[in-house]
């Protein structure tokens, strides 16, 4: 029998499509793509005039509702859930552990979310009342199948007798019955037959199996010491109950049954209970009359409401293997009455599955569900662990590895989907990979690093899981996103310390880079607190080291320590590691300590200042020169250029340094040098009285 229930409708806004029609095909397992499309003959469409009108590609995707915040309390507290079992399950034996324990844990969890969504229901705003109401029944189903699951499969107990279960399980599910005898008990007072609520409470409890609690409500009637209620009074006292702990074999259960129902039938027809007509109909149910129940069922909201309550006074001591004939008779016999609700929803479908043990087609069905495959995951993850999850008939090792490869799969796609989706889920996502297969483990990696960093303490989250893992490329990943931002927002210190912990020697050069330019152009150090902390991490880039050192020369002759800033100095000219762009500037710094009276830069290294300023810094200048000379023949630029700074994260300070720089400069160091020269030699060759 197919659903009836009413699937969405999707808007393409193609005008093109509108005009020659549609195709769609999958491109993964959740996403649709449509496009405009024509199916015709090419010689056709050769005649057709061109088309002017733009051809889109649409995706159309399901809705992610675990943003929801109560919906991701839910897998919040699933999730963990879910973990302890994995960790448990991974150190203890199968044996030892409460399967029916954890499944109820899963079930309060679902419990509290639509108590949560009922709240928010009555106090929402009109237009998302609607949706809420969607969660409240995808749950409720959710909740439903997983608790016929359980007591029917997951629960070791159910093997030998069905019935009371099931009772339990459509007490829970239909609980108005009990709800309203709770009320008229409290109230302590006597009714009769005028009272409205009074017959259909009994009855409800009565097709329920609460045969306890009908009795007492049946002694609060006004005539409940006539002869026909002592009668119904001693019918429902001595009615045995099939139990498995009982003592007593089927064979000899269904005798006394037999006996019994015989004995109450005969005084049913002999008319004992005419004078009340609702009190002989609760009568004729418990004897498993079958066309009072017939006359009875088409009250029902749904076709397995009253089913457990059939089978408790006709089957009482059905198997589970004998549940799925029982549940098709009396669908068929739901259907032909035509009763209040006969329409056979999804849900319908998917309990009948389950109680004709009927796994695999549970499963397919269950994963139609919209809640992003959350129910299938865990229900499969749970039922495997228990060793309940049969796919197939047979038991060799290929269909055990074909459960395995199952049950990954869902975690696999469902850990990726809360990873790949904008939300807060990432780390339960990261808990559902690592149980995954193999491809999950490497997906973690893969997916950690496209999380959208909102602000820096989601960073040292983020930071802190990939360092647990070992995911030295994702940490740096995020370190180098965070360095473009800051240098985004211009906190350079800031990004020199990311650029630093993403330990990227590019990304270290590139922001030492804008430090020693802005330097070059304004004569300032930016963020000094920054540099004089960065200790051994210089290490990691050429640049960030002369960005230090180039520091501590200016400390040191801040604090007037003046022999060891020249030594720092010319250690800096000779290490080979001082950018091009920042020769004038470091040169002009030898220009003071030259100019001493006491010489505090010997001879042999004002040559070595020299030799720079002869082979690196007039170089230079001549070929700014040739640049600027050449710059003027040529309009709007060269593209030989094209490729400089073509890796930049950002555009540089425009250095005004190296254009300004003139003769004048090296004309200076020259002086300088050679009075330098002229005071050392005199001081190092003057020998000593």
């Amino acid at each position: 029998m197919a659903s009836k229930e009413s699937c969405p409708t999707f808007t393409i806004p193609c005008a093109f499509g509108k005009q020659h029609g549609l195709t769609a095909s999958w491109f993964t397992e959740d996403n649709i793509s449509v496009t405009a499309y024509s199916n015709q003959l090419l010689k056709s469409i050769d005649r057709r005039p061109p088309n002017k009108l733009p051809v889109n590609v649409y995706h159309l995707t399901t809705n992610f509702i675990l943003d929801e915040p109560i919906l991701r309390s839910l897998v919040t507290e699933c999730s963990n859930v879910f973990l302890n079992l994995q960790l448990v399950r991974n150190s203890t034996p199968a044996a030892a552990i409460d399967f029916l324990k954890i499944s109820r844990s899963y079930r309060s969890a679902i419990r509290a979310c639509l108590e949560k969504l009922q709240d928010l229901i009555a106090n929402a705003e009109l237009r998302d009342v609607e949706q809420y109401r969607n969660y409240v029944t995808i749950f409720y189903s959710v909740e439903s199948i997983w608790h016929l699951v359980e007591i029917l499969i997951i629960d070791a107990s159910s093997v030998n007798a069905v019935v009371p279960n099931l009772l339990e399980w459509v007490r829970f599910h239909f609980p108005t019955a009990e709800r309203l005898a709770t009320e008229l008990l409290q109230q302590g007072r006597e009714v009769d037959s005028s009272d409205d609520d009074y017959w259909p409470v009994v009855k409800g409890l009565i097709i329920q199996g609460q045969l306890s609690v009908a009795r007492a409500l049946l002694k609060m009637h006004t005539n409940s010491e006539s002869v026909c209620f002592e009668v119904a009074e001693q019918i429902l006292q001595t009615m045995p109950v099939y139990s498995v702990y009982g003592g007593l074999s089927i064979q000899k259960f269904k005798s006394q049954w037999q006996y019994w129902a015989a004995n109450a039938r005969s005084k049913v027809d002999a008319g004992i209970l005419a004078v009340e007509p609702e009190l002989e109909e609760i009568i004729k149910l418990v004897i498993g009359d079958r066309k009072t129940w017939t006359d009875q069922c088409r009250y029902a909201s749904c076709w397995y409401e009253y089913f457990p309550g059939y089978l408790f006074y006709t089957e009482s001591t059905c198997k589970y293997y004998e549940l799925g004939t029982f549940a098709n008779n009396w669908l068929s016999q739901w259907i032909s009455t035509g009763g209040a609700n006969p329409s056979y929803k999804y849900l319908d479908k998917i309990i009948l599955s389950v109680m004709e043990n009927n796994l695999p087609q549970v499963l397919h069905n269950i994963q139609n569900i919209c809640d992003n495959k959350w129910f299938v995951t865990h229900l499969v993850d749970l039922l495997y662990h228990c060793g309940h999850l049969t796919l197939s008939t047979g038991g060799n090792a290929d269909e055990k590895d074909t459960e395995k490869l199952f049950r990954e799969s869902l975690l696999y796609d469902f850990g990726c989907l809360l990873m790949s989706r904008n939300s807060s889920l990432w780390e339960a996502g990261m808990d559902y990979l690592e149980f995954s297969s193999t491809e999950g483990l490497g997906a973690r990696e893969a997916l950690l690093s496209r999380i959208p960093i909102k602000n820096e303490k989601q960073a040292m989250k983020l930071i802190n899981v990939a360092k647990k893992n070992g995911f030295a490329a994702v940490e740096s990943e995020i370190c180098k996103v965070l360095v473009k931002r800051n240098l985004t927002n211009k906190q350079y210190g800031n990004a020199l310390e990311w650029a630093i912990r993403s330990r990227d020697s590019f990304y270290v050069t590139a922001v030492a880079n804008i430090f020693l330019e802005h330097y070059c152009n304004h004569g300032e150090i930016m963020c000094e607190d920054v540099i004089a902390n960065v200790g051994a991490k210089m290490f990691c880039s050429p640049r960030l080291i002369f960005l230090v050192k180039y520091y501590d020369f200016r400390q040191f002759f801040l604090e007037r320590s003046f022999a060891q800033a020249a030594e720092l100095l010319v250690n800096l000219l000779d290490s080979k590691i001082t950018p091009s762009y920042f020769w004038p500037s470091l040169l002009a710094d030898t220009i003071p300590l030259l100019e001493f009276k006491e010489p505090v830069i010997p001879t042999k290294e004002t040559y070595t200042i020299l030799h720079h300023l002869e082979w690196d810094l007039v170089p230079m200048i001549e070929k700014r020169k040739e640049q600027l000379r050449g710059s003027r023949k040529v309009e709007n630029g060269d593209d030989g250029d094209a490729n400089v700074d073509n890796q930049a994260l950002l555009p540089k300070f425009s250095s005004n340094l190296l254009n300004n720089c003139t003769d004048d400069l090296v004309k200076m160091l020259r002086l300088a040098c050679a009075r330098n020269l002229a005071r050392a030699f005199i001081i190092e060759n003057t020998v000593a009285d």
